[in-house]
């Protein structure tokens, strides 16, 4: 089995998140509360160090921005969706489970990818491997809606590799 490298350095962000957290649990914000959240960040990334993320160095905030713009809107429309399609309970649904090819074989991309697509109603990740995700969808009674199944997740994928995707990955958008 291939392990990734820990790596056991320092990360402000990680440390400024931390510290956020500690404070927010404290629940005052003192002189003494932020040192404290200081040395208990520090504590923790030298204890319980990360493995290689190369997607989190290559970081976008507006493409996460959107990341979360486009989730949102998705729970919200997806939930409507899923609930009228529930209560007109005399249309029966037929359900699939299919097989959706990603353009990256980032382990990080496919698994933000695939938890992204669980949060949204209306389908659920079943299954990942190097390069494709098995997804089960509600209501695909079409092969129109299979496809049009198929094409949110690879959306859905885009929008992940826009916010995380290194250059590399970004890449492979451009080709489709």
């Amino acid at each position: 089995m291939n392990r990734p490298k820990l790596r056991y350095r320092i990360s402000l962000v990680a440390t400024i998140g931390l510290t956020i957290v500690w404070v927010m649990l404290w629940g005052e914000f003192t002189l003494g509360a932020l040192i404290w959240g200081v040395l208990v960040a520090l504590l923790i990334q030298v204890l319980f160090p990360l493995p290689e993320v190369p997607e989190l160095e290559s970081f976008r905030p507006i493409g996460f921005l959107r990341l979360m713009a486009v989730t949102l809107w998705g729970l919200l429309i997806s939930s409507f969706q899923v609930a009228a399609k529930v209560l007109a309970f005399w249309r029966p649904t037929k359900n699939a489970i299919i097989r959706v090819p990603l353009r990256s074989d980032s382990a990080f991309i496919t698994a933000i990818t695939a938890e992204l697509v669980t949060l949204v109603p209306g389908s659920v990740a079943i299954d990942a491997g190097e390069g494709w995700l098995l997804v089960h969808v509600f209501d695909a009674s079409t092969p129109e809606q299979v496809e049009k199944a198929r094409a949110k997740v690879r959306s859905t994928e885009s929008t992940a590799l826009r916010a995380f995707g290194t250059a590399e990955d970004r890449a492979l958008l451009e080709v489709d």
